[in-house]
């Protein structure tokens, strides 16, 4: 039966993750020795494809384009990945360690009269 995908299956009722610290821009990335899970129930298909692409570091949002589910889904199952200890989560850069736009924007220029 291939109908549209019912997020509160996913998610088992869930609408927000285990984790507040979650943010659309949080870096994950799947832990290369994570802890044995067992086969059944704690893992769901979505579980496991989320797995599968952060194999490269991905940011949540970047996770959820490629699923293609709501952001909201996808930080209540990597919580649940992050709670079982099979990923490793990166908090999103502070804005007050961002580098401001303007000297971005000066580098790109100083390297355009480079060439």
């Amino acid at each position: 039966m291939n109908g549209p995908v019912r997020p509160y299956v996913i998610t088992g009722g869930r609408s927000r993750p285990t984790r507040a610290e979650l943010a659309v821009e949080s870096l994950v990335s799947a832990l290369p020795d994570p802890p044995e899970l067992p086969e059944h129930g704690l893992l769901n298909r979505e579980h496991r494809r989320i797995l599968g692409l952060c194999r490269n570091l991905l940011s949540i949002a970047e996770v959820a384009a490629h699923l293609g589910l709501p952001l909201g889904i996808v930080k209540v199952l990597v919580g649940d990945l992050w709670d079982l200890g099979v990923v490793q989560v990166l908090p999103p850069v502070p804005q007050a360690e961002r580098l401001p736009t303007t000297l971005l924007e000066e580098v790109l220029v100083g390297l355009r009269q480079l060439r």
